[in-house]
Parts: structure tokens; sequence; C-alpha cells
């Protein structure tokens, strides 16, 4: 650094000294260090979202094929349930013999199981349901005011 400044190596070591140059060095290399760790941990949770949202994807996709197959087996037996009403009374009996209500219970299990998993790979509670959305803000540690209260009321400026 003398030679390239013209100064005196002497010259040079009384500033390094005085101005704290190894300090300067220690914080300029711990702020790269917080820099790096920070944008690594960033690129990190960026794909841990990536893989996240594959995952919320294909298990929104799984459970709405199921959701309309079931939906489909329901329709085809509406249609038959149909069928069946139309038929002479003595014979509507023999016909509804022929449905297992195990089996409508097994399907409408499948239906409702599908159906809350959609909903919850979706959010959907939270854009239906204004109290679950209400207790989700609060348990992330926001306030919730109703504009209809009278506290809310008494806490605006």
């Amino acid at each position: 650094m003398a030679s390239a400044s013209g100064r005196g190596k002497s010259t040079i070591e009384v500033w390094r000294v005085q101005d704290t140059w190894e300090d300067e060095r220690g914080r300029y290399q711990d702020e790269l260090k917080t820099v790096t760790r920070d944008k690594t941990i960033e690129k990190a949770s960026d794909k841990l979202s990536d893989e996240l949202a594959d995952i919320a994807i294909a298990n929104f996709k799984a459970h709405k094929l199921v959701r309309d197959y079931a939906h489909l087996i329901f329709q085809i037996k509406a249609r038959h349930l149909k069928e069946i009403q139309q038929l002479p009374p003595e014979e509507q009996g023999a016909e509804l013999k022929k449905h297992s209500a195990s089996e409508m219970n097994y399907w409408s299990l499948i239906l409702s199981r599908s159906t809350q998993e959609i909903a919850a790979a979706t959010g959907l509670p939270y854009y239906i349901n204004v109290n679950t959305s209400a207790k989700k803000l609060e348990q992330e540690g926001y306030v919730v005011l109703d504009p209809r209260s009278e506290e809310s009321n008494d806490e605006r400026p």
C-alpha cells in the first residue's frame, strides 16, 4: 500500500492503527456473512415454499378427483332412485333393497373427507367464515375489531 500510495510504510501503519482498519475489516466481514446467510435462507425458503405449493396443488388435485368420482356415483344413484320412483309401488320395495345403506354411507364419507381436504388446501374456510378468519388473524398476533361493537368505536382515533 505504501508504494501504491507514495507514502511511507510507517505513515500507512499509523493510519491503520488510528482508523482501526482491522475493526472496519471485521465489521465488513460480519456484514458480508450476514448478507450471505440471509440470501441463503431466502433462497432455501423460496425453494421450500415452491415445494410446499407443489404438494398443496397435488393434494388439491387428488382430492378433487376423488370428490368428482364420489359425486358422479351419487348422481348415478340419484338417477336410479328416480327410476325406482316411477315403478309401481310393489316393485319399488324390491328395487330399493338392491341399494346398500352402508355403500351410500361409504361414498358419503369419501365425499365429505375429500371436500374437507379441498377446503383445507385452498383456505376456503377463511374465505367463507368470518369467525374462522378472525380467529386465524388473532392466532398470528393481530387484533380484530368488530366495527359494530362499542369497544371498536371507542378505540378508534
